[in-house]
C-alpha cells in the first residue's frame, strides 16, 4: 500500500464551482491554484479534481472529447502543471478523475468508429453487427453509417468503450481478454502516464465496476468480476511497475472487488451503499439519486436510528481488506444530495467528528466543511437533482458569494449569508473552525489514522468507539439525537468536545454532542 496514504485528509474539487479565477463567471484551475492557501490552513493534503478534459459537457464533463486537452472554461495544459506544481510545494497531492468506462460521442475515436469501412477504432467501442440486435435496451441505433447500435453507458452521448464482455454469446461481442482489445487498453496507460509523468499523484477511475459487460458490480462472490478483476490488474499492474507511490481510487462502493480482486488503493462507501444512506441520510422525498427507502438514519434528531448495521459492515469490510487498502466514508460528492441539507450546523459537526476519527481514509466535499445546503431548484449539464450539490463555493457574504467578480456565475449561488469562509472564521464554534480542530486532532494522532485499530463499545445513543495505535488510546462518544445521555469513564485528557458537561468521570452529553478524549 502507498505509505502516505494512511494520513491522507482529501478534499473533492468541482472545478467549475470552486473559484473564478479570471472573472468570467466559471470556475478554473488559475481559480483552485489562487486558493491553495485556505486547503492548506483547512489541514487537507490531497485534492481530487472532477474532470478538467475537453468536453461538450453534456454530463458535466464526464463526457470526455479529448484527452489530451483542457477544456478552454478551466484553462489550459500549462494552468494544470502550474496547479500541481504549487499544490507539491505547498504539501498537497494532486488526484485527477479518469472516465475510462466511456468517452463522449464527441470524441475522435467514436468518429472514426462509425465508418462502415474498418479500421483502428473499429473495436474501441461496443458496436453490434445489425440495428436488429439488442442488449438490455442500451443500443443506440440508425444515427450512423455503420450497420449496428452502439451500447451506452449513462446518456446516448456516452458511447462505451469495449473492454469486452465476460461471457460472449453473440458474434460481436468479445471475450474481455480479446487481442484485439490491447490497442485500446495501451491508449489508457499512455494518457496516464502523460498525467503522472506531469506530476499527478493519482486517479480515481469513474464507474470502474462496469467495464467489462456482463459482470454484476455487487458480485464479490468467488467467481464473480472475474473480467473486471483482470482488467483492472492488468492496467494497475503495469502502472505500479512504472511509477511509485501513485494512488488510484475506485468509483466501485465494493471493496471486496475494488481492493481485494482488482488492487485498488481503496474505494469509497456513499450513495450505492444502503448501510452508509441508514447512517446519515435522512432526506425525505429528496432521495431521488438513490432509489432505496428511507428509515430512521442515525445522524437523525429523533434518536430512533441505528450504528449497529454500519458498524457490522465495515468491521466484516476490514476483516477482508486490512493490509490490501482502505476504505472512505466521504462527507458528500457531486452525485450526492449535500449532507448538511436539513440538519443543524450541531448535527452537521456530530456527523463530521464521526467521519473524521472512525477507521477510514477522510474525504471533504468542497463546501461541506461550513455546511452548504442543497439548492433543488438548478438543473445543468446533465445533473438533474445533482446539480444542486455542485453550486458556488460560499467564500464571502458579498457579491457572488465571493466565488466570481463577473455580473452573472455559470451556477446560481445559494442565499444564506451565515454560510460563507468568512463568516465561519470569524466564529470559534462554526462548522468550519470545529472541521480544522477535528483534523488537526486527526493528523497528530497516528491511532486516528487509516491504519489505527478499531474497536467500538456501543452503536446506540450514543455511539462509543476507541481508536488506538499501541500506545495512544482515544475513545469517542457520538450523540446525533435530541436526547441527552450520560456515560462513566476515567480519562486522562479532554481533546475536544460539543455540547458536552464533564463533571469528575460522569460525562453528559447533551443533544447533537460528541466528545473525544484520550483513556
Amino acid at each position: 500500500m502507498v505509505g502516505w496514504l494512511k494520513n491522507a485528509i482529501f478534499y473533492q474539487i468541482y472545478p467549475v464551482s470552486f473559484f473564478d479565477g479570471n472573472g468570467d463567471g466559471i470556475g478554473d484551475l488559475i481559480g483552485i491554484t489562487e486558493k491553495v492557501g485556505y486547503l492548506k490552513d483547512l489541514g487537507v493534503n490531497a485534492v481530487w479534481l472532477n474532470p478538467v478534459y475537453k468536453s461538450p459537457f453534456k454530463d458535466a464533463g464526464y463526457d470526455i472529447s479529448d484527452y489530451y486537452s483542457i477544456d478552454k472554461r478551466f484553462g489550459t495544459m500549462d494552468d494544470l502543471k502550474e496547479l500541481i506544481d504549487v499544490y507539491h510545494k505547498n504539501g498537497i497531492k494532486v488526484i485527477l478523475d479518469m472516465v475510462f468506462g466511456h468517452t463522449s460521442n464527441k470524441h475522435k475515436w467514436f468518429i472514426k468508429s462509425t465508418s462502415k469501412k474498418r479500421n483502428k477504432y473499429s473495436d474501441y467501442y461496443i458496436w453490434s453487427d445489425s440495428n436488429f440486435d439488442e442488449y438490455e435496451g442500451k443500443l443506440i441505433k440508425g444515427l450512423y453509417y455503420r450497420d449496428g447500435g452502439y451500447l451506452m453507458n449513462y446518456y446516448a452521448s456516452q458511447p462505451a468503450l469495449n473492454y469486452g464482455f465476460h461471457s460472449p454469446d453473440k458474434p460481436w461481442q468479445l471475450k474481455y481478454d480479446d487481442e484485439r482489445l490491447k490497442p485500446l487498453r495501451e491508449e489508457l496507460l499512455n494518457i496516464m502516464r502523460f498525467y503522472l509523468d506531469m506530476g499527478a499523484d493519482g486517479f480515481r477511475f469513474d464507474l470502474a465496476g462496469h467495464m467489462v459487460k456482463g459482470e454484476k458490480w455487487d458480485d464479490d462472490s468467488e467467481n464473480g468480476n472475474i473480467g473486471n478483476a483482470w482488467f483492472w490488474n492488468t492496467i494497475l499492474g503495469t502502472l505500479r511497475k512504472e511509477y511509485k507511490d501513485k494512488v488510484y481510487i475506485s468509483e466501485w462502493v465494493n471493496p471486496k472487488n475494488s481492493v481485494v480482486k482488482c488492487g485498488f488503493d481503496f474505494d469509497f462507501l456513499t450513495h450505492d451503499t444502503p448501510v452508509f444512506n441508514e447512517l446519515v441520510r435522512n432526506e425525505i422525498n429528496t432521495n431521488l439519486i438513490r432509489e432505496i427507502e428511507l428509515g430512521d438514519n442515525y445522524f437523525s434528531e429523533n434518536g430512533k436510528g441505528t450504528m449497529k448495521n454500519f458498524v457490522d459492515y465495515v468491521e466484516d469490510l476490514y476483516n477482508v481488506i486490512d493490509g490490501k487498502g482502505y476504505i472512505s466514508s466521504p462527507t458528500g460528492s457531486h452525485d450526492e444530495i449535500r449532507i448538511g441539507t436539513f440538519k443543524s450546523d450541531d448535527l452537521i459537526k456530530t456527523i463530521f467528528a464521526f467521519l473524521l476519527t472512525y477507521k477510514n481514509i477522510a474525504f471533504i466535499y468542497y463546501g461541506d466543511e461550513i455546511g452548504i445546503r442543497h439548492n433543488f431548484n438548478v438543473s445543468r449539464d446533465g445533473g438533474s437533482i445533482r446539480t444542486g450539490t455542485r453550486t458556488p463555493m460560499q467564500w464571502t457574504n458579498g457579491k457572488n458569494r465571493g466565488f466570481s467578480e463577473h455580473r452573472g456565475t455559470y451556477l446560481p449561488t445559494n442565499k444564506d449569508k451565515n454560510c460563507s469562509v468568512e463568516s465561519q472564521l470569524k466564529d470559534k464554534n462554526s462548522i468550519l473552525n470545529t472541521v480544522k480542530k477535528l483534523i488537526k486532532i486527526r493528523k497528530e494522532y497516528s491511532c486516528l489514522n487509516a491504519d489505527g485499530e478499531q474497536r467500538f463499545l456501543e452503536t446506540g445513543y450514543p455511539a462509543v468507539y476507541e481508536r488506538t495505535d499501541g500506545k495512544t488510546t482515544i475513545r469517542v462518544y457520538i450523540n446525533p439525537s435530541n436526547k441527552t445521555v450520560e456515560r462513566f469513564c476515567n480519562f486522562k485528557e479532554i481533546l475536544l468536545m460539543q455540547n458536552t458537561e464533564i463533571n469528575g468521570d460522569k460525562i453528559a452529553l447533551g443533544k447533537q454532542s460528541f466528545v473525544m478524549i484520550k483513556v
